[in-house]
């Protein structure tokens, strides 16, 4: 009898596993959005699922492939969150183009072209024109070209556009500079050759002021090929670096204004730079592990009412990830934009909220939720689902909201210089 009823569950067993492992890859997309992408359930819900549901109806007449991929990339954008992405495995299909645009850091102003036609001298330029098109007309048309959160943090990927894409059809842009001169340049557009990765830098501006900037928190080698220790090993080399040229009585400005996130332990390894003791990193719940998603038939027949999520987790830095050089008394700023995204927020949140450093410029670009990488077997596609709900202290969430400065203030136009970081500057003394 036990031997006939353990056959029974065992074939049982092998039609659930087999039904489950032969989804397609459109209902892999739906589910993995159902059941694991926390924000769903909590932040703009009504939104969310209404886009989800143009994607369902989408996937039912055309597959998950290279000739819906565009399509189903705007649709999932239309969700406004900026951890919500599809990455493609294959570098063949993956190709960059740049053409050596330097934007003013966190703005949407030009510095220069060396690689324009005719190449731009430094300066401010305003962009006026796209293609012949107002700059206004450009943002709405490529409104879904790239995933964000906010409006300002569209804002911000959309301008990036014109410095690297994925294919090389001309640009033409026109510009206006701080004399009021309007300039028509020509956009170059060369492969992206891989380089390493230049995560952290140091800058000594005045006897007294030492600047370090922090671009990039994923310090990997820009093949995936690194083990997250190496990842880690190198920023924390590149931080030790950047800083080595620092003295201990320095005012200090930090410039996160193009930093785009990446791991939690690099954002310990800079904040226990600047605090001697643990500080609050994250309040934050995940989905329950267990119970994700949409509840399962038998939950509706369940006799306890289950939580669709887990318990509020509180979690505060580690010491161990301690830099070689610290600076726990100087005096500090922090300049922050909405190119300040996921762990970067982290930082800027902490540094504020502690009332370790000043923070000027404008909000961040609003999102977090440690964003999970979910394969899509059967195709070369993943797709990149924020797990968690991240909030700030005192209560806010980062998604949709952002890390707002103490002090806001834009970048000026008109003039050549760097007018943020001069009123950092001028904070610290």
């Amino acid at each position: 009898m036990d031997h006939a009823r353990n056959k029974i569950i065992f074939c049982l067993l092998v039609l659930i596993l087999s039904a489950c492992s032969s989804r397609t890859p459109e209902e892999q997309l739906l589910r993995q959005l159902e059941e694991k992408y926390a924000n769903l359930y909590y932040n703009n819900e009504a939104h969310k699922r209404k886009v989800i549901d143009e994607l369902r109806e989408y996937l039912k007449t055309h597959e998950l492939n290279d000739d819906h991929i565009n399509d189903i990339h705007h649709i999932l954008n239309r969700i406004n969150d900026g951890h919500v992405v599809m990455f493609d495995e294959r570098a063949d299909k993956n190709q960059k183009f740049s053409n050596g645009i330097k934007f003013v850091v966190g703005s949407d102003l030009i510095e220069s072209c060396a690689d324009c036609t005719p190449a731009l001298a430094k300066d401010k330029y305003e962009i006026l024109e796209v293609n012949n098109g107002p700059f206004k007309d450009f943002l709405m048309q490529n409104k879904y070209e790239v995933a964000a959160s906010t409006d300002w943090g569209r804002y911000f990927r959309l301008t990036r556009l014109l410095k690297e894409k994925n294919n090389n059809e001309a640009t033409v842009l026109k510009l206006k500079n701080t004399s009021g001169k309007i300039i028509t340049t020509n956009l170059n557009w060369k492969p992206v050759v891989d380089r390493p990765l230049v995560c952290v830098s140091g800058e000594r501006l005045a006897p007294d002021i030492y600047k370090v900037s922090v671009m990039n928190l994923w310090c990997d080698d820009s093949k995936g090929s690194w083990s997250r220790e190496q990842v880690y090993d190198n920023f924390k080399n590149q931080f030790d670096g950047a800083l080595s040229s620092a003295k201990p009585s320095d005012r200090l400005i930090m410039e996160l204004r193009e930093n785009g996130g990446g791991g939690d332990e690099e954002v310990e390894y800079i904040l226990n730079a600047f605090h001697e003791k643990p500080v609050f990193l994250y309040h934050f719940k995940y989905l329950r592990k267990t119970h994700p998603g949409k509840r399962k038939w038998f939950e509706k027949f369940w006799p306890f009412k289950l939580s669709l999520w887990s318990d509020d987790e509180y979690e505060y830095t580690d010491t161990k990830h301690r830099p070689k050089k610290t600076f726990y008394t100087n005096k500090m700023a922090t300049i922050i934009s909405s190119g300040c995204f996921s762990s970067c927020e982290t930082i800027a949140s902490i540094l504020k909220n502690e009332k370790r450093s000043i923070v000027i410029g404008s909000t961040t670009h609003g999102g977090s939720g440690d964003p999970v990488i979910f394969p899509i077997k059967g195709t070369p596609y993943s797709i990149n689902i924020p797990t968690c709900v991240n909030w700030q202290e005192p209560g806010l969430v980062y998604e949709g909201v952002g890390v707002q400065p103490n002090i806001i203030m834009e970048q000026n136009p008109k003039i050549k210089e760097d007018n943020i970081l001069k009123s950092a500057i001028d904070l610290t003394r």
